[in-house]
């Protein structure tokens, strides 16, 4: 299986994604894609009340391997301690709080309690 990466970008006070992280230990990306692929996604079309707090893809690292990014926006809720996903515009998912905080560490490198958004 070819090696991927995830490409992390934050939102900026003035709304926009900026670029915030590469992420590419195969430890960390192997962690992401465990708690999505085992998440409980619902099949749904959600319209949150503000823009995420990130976005993160998938992107191989050979860059001659071409594949469509499904992105990933991410809101951190509203007691910092657990995260929503929506993938790709369809699915939905609410993270328990430890699969929260490993996911949000991975893709930020921070930890998730106690943070400023």
């Amino acid at each position: 299986m070819e090696r991927q990466k995830i490409e992390v970008g934050k939102r900026s006070d003035m709304g926009i994604f900026e670029d915030f992280k590469e992420i590419t230990k195969l430890k960390k990306v192997s962690a992401v894609k465990d708690i999505l692929h085992n998440a409980e996604w619902e099949k749904i079309k959600v319209d949150m009340a503000r823009e995420a707090d990130y976005q993160f893809i998938f992107q191989f690292v050979n860059p001659d391997t071409q594949a469509k990014a499904i992105p990933y926006s991410v809101w951190i809720g509203p007691d910092k301690d657990t995260i929503e996903i929506i993938e790709g515009g369809y699915q939905y998912v609410h993270l328990n709080k430890e699969d929260s905080s490993m996911l949000f560490e991975a893709i930020t490198e921070t930890k998730l309690v106690n943070r400023e958004i």
